[in-house]
């Protein structure tokens, strides 16, 4: 310290011994017993905090002030004397820390668990070293330094300190609150296709991402930031040709991707022009020759670039014919990253002007298109080709929500039912079905459509093929459900392509049987059943002459709660057909001989056991409700609230049961009659009600308020 204060007060000659000092400090520690690091390790945080201290005395010297005034000669020699002696000052002490930070970053020096990867450990624990650069706060000093720093070497040396500082998640937050990011923008602005630092620097913004995204992708979602990478990206999509410049872009999506995962920044991407700038290479060959025919680019690019970025980017494309994607490495990870962050930024509605404009749905679906692929896709190998179908239904997965006209439009159900019914690949196949499940929830209008393509009937096939997979067989009865659920002339295409009798063989609960998750997949089939043929009474009647009343209450008496109360649902609208509930009273287990009424009996005892509804003698403590009994609440909260049913869809969750609404409603009707019905003088007869007064309910209405529900 005493050292440090003499150069900061002038005394240059102590420069060769701070030099000197961080050289020996910079080589590993040796004890010489076995207790050293603990005696003398407490010390060390408070000396790395003095060492780092000499950055702030060693800045670049100013003008003018070494020498006298009236010799410029000597002037000059005592200014670069000064500026070398701090440079090599500046370039020791980032040396030092660099070692500092390096050492260690190795399996033999760090606790990592079983199958735990070495940087998941270093950000988790990190190194002796890092722990004690955290504890010195060296950061905010070095990044102070840095904003200043003209030498190369120091930058170099300094970048390579911070990168791997950087691995250590508590330095990755210091890194963010010490905003060192708008520097590490700047070294890549400064050194843009040029040399190798940038690389480093992208690492840096990289691992920052990862370990402290929240601070890191705020500190960037500046406009300022933004228009930077737009800059970035402009010129290393036009002159990018070698091979370093195209890791550079790929590092680059890396980062624009972890950006645009906070949803504040994805407006920027539109208001900025990166995104128009990105779709113009997200798109087909042939799709951008249109759009740049139209104008359609020019205009986007133009309203959005302005001034000198402008001038560059028309530059830029008058020179250069911008580079090609081909199906290299490079080249196809860039199409993935590119195409899962325009997806992403699509939620945000100016981002989903521009790409629908751009035409990017229409572009991705001619990925899926096998039979006639664009000329850019020849070259691609069956592996490429699978590869980029899967990013490119992770993307539609993404749009069908965000644009879901624009996916109508481009005839995406047509081409994702073609590729699903094409494809050999269980990924591809599931990826299909994933977009088909969440494309029926977009409306009415999909489902009619899907209908009409024949989906039903490819499903009802994909469903009934026990070769397919678990889970793409539960997908497929997902989707069914949807398709079903509100759609007539879906079930009745269901009934005609033996959908019933397939889904009937597999109304069974057997988990043992497999190691997939045998539960989801049960809860499935009985939302489709609920879903494609509960309601429908050819549909009811087929399925009971199949045994399928059977086949549910067999799987109710050993499934577990959650299947059980997604059957009693089922049940409930199932018995409303009188057949059913005839059924439903001759049926007996096979194992235990009880019937479907004792059944239900014991999981009513069960809830109210589970709930305490029941006091010490067994009394019903709320006879309202009596497996949710209220809880004490304050006078003013209504009865109607507590008492008010759940809504739900049988598309991906557990409905209410129709017989439930109708016990509530006749419930409500038989009190209100009941109350009606009574005259003053007790006489309940057609002259005691009023004009308007409902008559009294009717015996097949007070066997339901009842709960005779069979």
């Amino acid at each position: 310290r005493l050292v440090v204060e003499r150069l900061a007060a002038g005394c240059h000659d102590f420069a060769p011994a701070i030099c000197d000092i961080t050289h020996v400090a910079s080589m590993p520690f040796v004890s010489c017993k076995a207790s050293d690091m603990i005696t003398y390790g407490h010390h060390l945080p408070g000396f790395l905090k003095v060492l780092v201290s000499a950055l702030s005395v060693s800045l670049p010297p100013v003008e003018g002030t070494a020498g006298a005034v009236g010799d410029v000669a000597e002037s000059r020699r005592a200014h670069d004397e000064l500026k070398a002696t701090n440079e090599r000052v500046r370039i020791e002490v980032a040396h030092t820390l660099a070692c500092w930070s390096r050492f260690g970053l190795d399996e033999e020096s760090v606790d990592v668990s079983p199958h735990q990867p070495l940087i998941q450990a270093v950000a988790d624990s990190g190194t002796p070293n890092l722990r004690i650069l955290r504890q010195s706060q060296v950061m905010d000093a070095l990044s102070a330094s840095f904003r200043s720093e003209d030498s190369p070497e120091a930058i170099v040396i300094t970048l390579g300190a911070i990168r791997d500082m950087s691995l250590y998640r508590p330095l990755a937050r210091q890194i963010t609150n010490s905003g060192l990011i708008s520097n590490l923008v700047h070294v890549i602005r400064v050194n843009l296709l040029g040399s190798d630092v940038l690389l480093v620097a992208a690492e840096v913004l990289w691992n920052v991402l990862e370990l402290d995204w929240e601070g890191a992708a705020e500190a960037l979602g500046q406009e300022e930031v933004i228009e930077c990478f737009r800059d970035f990206m402009d010129a290393v999509l036009v002159r990018g040709y070698r091979f370093k410049d195209k890791i550079f872009r790929n590092d680059m999506m890396v980062l624009l991707m972890y950006i645009s995962k906070r949803e504040e920044n994805r407006p920027l991407f539109a208001t900025t022009g990166l995104m128009a700038l990105l779709l113009c290479h997200a798109v087909s060959e042939a799709q951008r020759k249109e759009l740049k025919e139209a104008g359609v680019l020019a205009e986007l690019l133009g309203s959005d670039i302005t001034g000198t970025a402008l001038e560059s980017h028309q530059a830029n494309q008058r020179k250069y014919a911008g580079v090609v994607l081909t199906n290299s490495q490079e080249d196809m990870e860039f199409r993935m990253l590119l195409w899962g962050t325009l997806a992403r930024c699509c939620s945000s509605a100016p981002c989903a002007d521009v790409a629908v404009r751009c035409g990017l749905v229409p572009s991705l679906l001619a990925v899926l298109d096998a039979q006639d692929p664009p000329p850019e896709q020849r070259q691609w190998s069956s592996e490429q080709r699978r590869k980029v179908q899967l990013e490119a239904l992770a993307a539609l997965f993404q749009l069908v929500q965000y644009v879901p006209v624009a996916f109508v439009h481009a005839q995406g159900n047509a081409t994702v039912l073609q590729l699903l019914q094409t494809t050999r690949s269980r990924e591809v196949q599931k990826k299909c079905l994933s977009l088909l499940q969440v494309a029926i929830r977009q409306g009415e209008a999909f489902c009619e459509e899907l209908g009409r393509l024949g989906a039903v009937g490819l499903l009802v096939e994909l469903f009934g093929d026990k070769d397919n997979p678990m889970s793409s067989r539960q997908l497929c009865a997902s989707v069914l459900a949807g398709l079903c659920a509100s759609s007539a002339d879906n079930r009745k295409e269901f009934r005609k392509k033996d959908g019933i009798e397939a889904l009937r063989a597999e109304v069974v609960y057997r988990p043992d049987e497999t190691t997939d998750n045998h539960l989801f997949y049960t809860v499935c089939v009985v939302d489709c059943v609920w879903s494609a043929i509960v309601g429908t009474r050819k549909n009811e009647i087929r399925f009971l002459d199949a045994g399928g009343l059977f086949a549910l209450l067999d799987v109710l008496e050993v499934a577990p709660i959650l299947l059980k109360r997604q059957i009693i649902g089922c049940l409930a609208d199932l018995v409303q057909y009188r057949k059913a509930a005839k059924l439903f009273v001759q049926w007996n287990s096979q194992v235990t001989m009880k019937g479907g009424s004792k059944i239900l009996l014991e999981l009513w005892q069960s809830e109210q056991e589970i709930v305490q509804s029941t006091g010490a003698d067994g009394v019903i403590r709320d006879l309202d409700r009596p497996l949710n009994p209220r809880a004490p609440e304050p006078e003013s909260a209504s009865d109607e609230e507590a008492d008010r049913p759940g809504s739900g869809s049988s598309v991906g969750s557990f409905r209410s049961s129709r017989a439930s609404v109708k016990f509530r409603q006749a419930k409500a009707f038989a009190e209100t009659a009941a109350s009606y019905a009574s005259g003053p003088r007790g006489f309940a007869g057609p002259s005691a009600r009023a004009p308007g007064q409902a008559a009294p309910p009717s015996k097949r209405v007070t066997q339901a308020a009842n709960g005779d529900l069979g």
